[in-house]
């Protein structure tokens, strides 16, 4: 592996690294929080609707109080944990369907059958891992397999582009089926869905995507030696966009922000980069901050506050006296 794959695969090891040290901390606080301040936010919620309710009806006097907002803040971020395990588990759901869908009926084709392919074949080894399946309208090359990936070419894939295209996009490919690209996709997206109040996990999620492609390329150039020919290759997919990608896959075309960026590595590698979405990354490590801290003090509020029982305030609500 190139000097330049090695440092894009450590960036995109950093963005994954940190984005599910971020998430598994944020979910087992949540957790903790939760169980074991169960007992107390029950506690806590009938205390504050004896003390609303005690005319026989909601006062609302006693009931916008501090009190009464501290007792309900844990149910909302209760609230919030389970939407979250919702759309994790309904983005689960669409990914392994989408694979099942797509990926289940289709018929490999005899790799060493294709002219392109065979030569291919003689100069790098996939391991078995290269599947040929026909298809003349899909034009894209992609890697799937959760915990065996496999590289699938199209045959209208490999009669659009030339030989050494081809090689470009299949050693691409071979790059994230060593990496496990599509393992640690599934992993993201989950917790991208799991804790969808984070605004860091997008900025992380899409920063790992880019330096996972970009290593891919490195890897890709060392082999063949032909960035034009990659180059060549990525425009020219860019343009059969005809795919609905719903499952953890890595895709040789992958959004129009990130194909620009390759571009500009592959054609004018002394260019430096541009130093755009620093703003953002600030802003959305500030939010993210701010959001876990909210939790954290909301589920844990029973500690720094005292406990004590309320009590209704006017004694008089609807022109009925308390008892």
């Amino acid at each position: 592996m190139s000097q330049l794959a090695k440092n894009n695969d450590r960036k995109a090891h950093v963005y994954f690294t940190t984005m599910v040290g971020i998430n598994l901390a944020v979910f087992f606080i949540v957790v903790a929080g939760m169980i074991t301040g169960m007992r107390g936010y029950i506690a806590d919620t009938m205390i504050t609707y004896h003390a609303v309710t005690c005319c026989g009806s909601v006062c609302a006097q006693c009931f916008f109080t501090m009190h009464t907002f501290f007792a309900a803040l844990p149910w909302l971020c209760i609230v919030i944990l389970f939407v979250g395990i919702s759309l994790s588990v309904r983005k689960t759901f669409s990914m392994v369907s989408w694979n099942y869908r797509f990926i289940r009926p289709l018929i490999p084709l005899p790799v060493e059958n294709h002219p392109r392919l065979r030569k291919i074949l003689s100069r790098v080894q996939f391991d078995g891992q290269l599947v040929l399946f026909e298809n003349s309208t899909l034009r894209y090359a992609f890697t799937s397999g959760i915990l065996k990936p496999k590289i699938y070419l199209s045959t209208g894939l490999c009669s659009y582009l030339t030989t050494k295209e081809l090689l470009s996009v299949a050693v691409h490919e071979a790059y994230h089926t060593k990496d496990k690209a599509p393992l640690k996709l599934f992993i993201a997206r989950m917790f991208h869905a799991l804790n969808f109040f984070l605004p860091i996990n997008s900025y992380l999620l899409n920063g790992y995507i880019a330096a996972s492609e970009m290593a891919a390329d490195d890897a890709a150039l060392h082999t063949s030696g032909e960035p034009l020919e990659l180059a060549s290759a990525l425009v020219k997919l860019s343009r059969h966009n005809n795919m609905d990608i719903r499952s953890a896959v890595a895709l040789f075309f992958k959004g129009t922000a990130i194909v620009e960026d390759r571009l500009r590595r592959l054609l004018s590698p002394e260019t430096p980069p541009p130093h755009s979405g620093n703003r953002y990354l600030c802003l959305a490590y500030v939010l993210s901050l701010f959001t876990t801290v909210s939790i954290c003090l909301t589920l844990f509020h029973k500690s720094f506050i005292s406990d004590h029982t309320i009590e209704c305030k006017t004694k008089v609500c609807h022109t009925v006296v308390c008892d």
